[in-house]
Order: structure tokens, then sequence, then C-alpha cells
């Protein structure tokens, strides 16, 4: 049994450099309700084909983090995706961030899907615990 989990992490930590080493041009996270974690994955996978890309589910989901390896050269055609693939996370009750946070990249498409009371909240919550704005300076939160 022991055997068997170590090698199903270690697959699953390869999975990334995987889908680097295939060409995938973007490796995006979301976090979606693991009871529609299907309906999640179909309406990716028709979003990716609509925009003539591709998406592929890698790491682990079984707590509702998604991984995607997301095939598309056009950064334009790409930058559409990427949004209506995190607002379909959304609409299921999920978010654009799992576990590897919102980081630089999604903070565009965070500030343009999530409640803007949300965001007001969140930061004041930021600025509550770091008044100088000394943590992790240049990032929304």
């Amino acid at each position: 049994e022991g055997n068997s989990a170590h090698a199903l992490i270690e697959a699953r930590e390869k999975a990334f450099w995987t889908a680097k080493a295939a060409g995938a041009h973007d490796m995006i996270d979301v976090v979606v309700p693991r009871a529609v974690m299907h309906r999640f994955f179909t309406s990716a996978q028709q979003l990716a084909q609509s925009a003539g890309a591709g998406v592929v589910g890698c790491g682990h989901a079984g707590d509702g983090n998604v991984h995607l390896a997301v095939f598309c050269a056009d950064d334009d055609i790409r930058h559409r995706l990427l949004h209506d693939i995190f607002a379909a996370a959304m609409a299921l009750g999920g978010a654009i961030s799992g576990e590897h946070g919102l980081g630089r990249a999604k903070t565009p498409h965070f500030l343009e899907l999530e409640d803007p009371a949300k965001i007001a909240l969140m930061r004041r919550i930021k600025a509550a615990f770091d008044p100088a704005g000394i943590l992790n300076p240049g990032v929304l939160l």
C-alpha cells in the first residue's frame, strides 16, 4: 500500500513536467466542488475545443483542486480561454485560485470575475494585518 501511494504521488509530480515537455503553453489550477468536477472538466474541454485549443487535466482532484495543462499558442485566444475556464469554475461554485494561490497572472481575471464586495473585504483584511504594505508588495493581496 505504501509503495502504490508513493508511486501515485510521484506520477502526480511528474505530470506537470510531462505536460510542459509536451508543449503546454500554460498550467492553471482552479478549485471546484467535487460533486461538479465532471461538469467542470466537460465544460473546460468544450471551451477549449471552441477556441481551437486543448486542455488536459493533471495533478490531483480528490480535494477539488484541478490542474489543467492548456495547449494554445495564440496569446489572445489563450487569455480569453483561461478567462472562460475560470468563469466556468466560479459558475459551478468554485474559485479561480486553487492551492497555488492567485499569483500575478490570474489577478486580471480575478478582478473581472470576483464580486467587488469580496475583493474590498479582502483588501480591508490585508490592510488590517499589513497596514504598511510590506508583506508581498506589488500584488493584489
